[in-house]
């Protein structure tokens, strides 16, 4: 078992994950990690659905470079963010 230091990001906190911890989740920027609070003050975390520039589309040979360019863009475009 290992430490991670809980650091302050804006109002919020956070932890960094160690390579090794990234590699066992399979998991990179943008993914999503579920956390399942456990009993004696232990959490469960297991890897979401992968982050959209993970997908694998079908059948896209014959798109246009317009709709495959729309495939791999960003989902957010800054003016469109849900604000908590």
């Amino acid at each position: 078992m290992s430490s991670i230091k809980i650091r302050k990001i804006g109002n919020s906190l956070g932890v960094i994950l160690p390579k090794e911890i990234q590699d066992s989740l399979d998991v990179e920027e943008g993914d999503l990690i579920e956390f399942t609070k456990m009993k004696n003050k232990k959490v469960l975390l297991e890897s979401s659905l992968p982050h959209h520039s993970r997908w694998k589309f079908k059948g896209t040979e014959d798109l246009s470079k317009e709709d495959k360019d729309w495939l791999d863009a960003d989902l957010e475009d800054g003016e469109h963010v849900q604000k908590w």
